[in-house]
């Protein structure tokens, strides 16, 4: 049987497994540009403990409340990964979707040999083929948040069921 302390009232709820937390958050490469940020936008939330975030940052968020600021550096083992050269690879434009004019930056979806699609960036457009890059756009490098925890509350059986969080006013999906 599992007793635990009822929490003193008015006690904030701590982030760990099970949890769904509510961010505001602006990440930020080595230079200091902002790469994303939800100021000003949709509060992010997230199941805590399903691998909904890069774990550096899912890691530092553990045990902290409401109202808890922080600032993360998240290296790339933490984040996105290094960058692997041999996730770079070139393709005949004539493997392009139909009518599709490739530029450099464009992002695509393709599919592997067992039908699984990956994304890939044009890394490079040549005279009649494209160098295809299948890392993540932020591999290899440092990830810099600054979050704000907006909320924490535990999370709903579905959500649970479904590893993931459900934003309020979300539907019901299989």
């Amino acid at each position: 049987m599992d007793v635990r302390p009822a929490l003193p009232y008015g006690a904030a709820m701590e982030i760990a497994k099970d949890c769904v937390a509510g961010l505001a958050y602006t990440l930020k490469d080595d230079d200091g540009q902002v790469i994303d940020t939800n100021i000003g936008g949709q509060t992010l939330f997230y199941l805590h403990g399903h691998g909904n975030l890069v774990p550096g940052l899912e890691r530092e968020l553990e045990g902290k409340k409401e109202g808890d600021e922080l600032e993360v550096v998240v290296s790339p083992e933490e984040g996105y990964g290094q960058r692997d050269e041999s996730r770079t690879f070139e393709v005949p434009k004539s493997a392009l979707p139909a009518g599709s004019t490739p530029v450099k930056g464009m992002a695509l979806t393709m599919h592997d040999n067992q039908g699984r699609q990956i994304p890939v960036t044009i890394a490079k457009v040549k005279l009649n083929t494209v160098v295809m890059d299948g890392n993540h756009p932020l591999a290899g490098k440092n990830l810099n948040f600054k979050v704000t925890v907006l909320s924490v509350r535990k999370a709903k059986r579905e959500e649970i069921a479904h590893g993931h969080a459900h934003a309020p006013g979300h539907g019901h999906h299989h």
